[in-house]
């Protein structure tokens, strides 16, 4: 898990830091932490970030709200934490689909319910699937699958970084997973519901603009699937 703090206070950000060791290590045994206090352009370099700890007060032209939508753009299924020195920023920052926020002068009050909230959330969502493709295993984090499609007795399975082929039914595939945000469009096509754009009853528009017929059968399922995530 890639965790990433922007602040361009070093103290607090140093104290933040230890606070995530100490709580999500215990989660994630391969939990990597990196601060940034002035470069924040280098924030886009990282190929994968997991959850964003961002000032909303930096002092640049960019501030943390406008960089954090960016962010949110390049990462759709990033889990963004706002940090702020004035409570009333949580109005202008309430366009965007941020997780929760941490204000430092209620920092001993506010972070560990954040942290809370933000565990039982990655508990849900770091699931991985073990494959095994020509005698070699690969774990693939559920979150992170594009899409699926069946074609003949094969799967491919499309992630952020990779493509998979492995035999197998798309019904077995999808009982042994249980994954609530993999939901079946098509016969043969299972889409990821943070990838998609907009929406309609019978079509969607993924992130990359690609466009998908939903069978009439999926319909109804696919329509109440989304809006509870939405709501979640």
């Amino acid at each position: 898990m890639n965790i990433v703090i922007v602040d361009d206070d070093v103290c607090f950000s140093n104290k933040l830091k230890d606070d995530i060791k100490k709580y999500f290590y215990t989660l994630d045994d391969e939990v990597t932490v990196f601060t940034i206090n002035n470069d924040y352009q280098s924030l886009l370099d990282h190929s994968s970030i997991d959850l964003l700890f961002l000032d909303v007060d930096l002092k640049v032209k960019y501030n943390g709200i406008n960089l954090g939508a960016y962010v949110k753009s390049k990462f759709p299924k990033i889990l963004l934490v706002f940090i702020s020195s004035y409570d009333d920023f949580v109005f202008p920052a309430l366009s965007i689909g941020f997780f929760q926020f941490i204000r430092k002068s209620k920092y001993n009050f506010d972070m560990p319910k954040v942290f809370s909230q933000i565990k039982k959330y990655l508990i849900e969502n770091i699931k991985r699937v073990i494959i095994h493709i020509n005698g070699r295993k690969y774990a693939i984090k559920l979150s992170e699958i594009n899409y699926i499609l069946s074609i003949g007795h094969d799967l491919f399975i499309k992630t952020i970084d990779d493509d998979f082929t492995i035999t197998s039914s798309l019904k077995k595939f999808m009982h042994e997973i249980e994954f609530s945000e993999l939901i079946q469009i098509e016969r043969n096509y299972v889409i990821n519901l943070n990838y998609i754009k907009t929406i309609s009853k019978s079509r969607i528009i993924t992130l990359d603009n690609e466009e998908h017929n939903v069978g009439r059968k999926y319909q109804d399922n696919l329509m109440q699937k989304y809006e509870d995530f939405l709501l979640r």
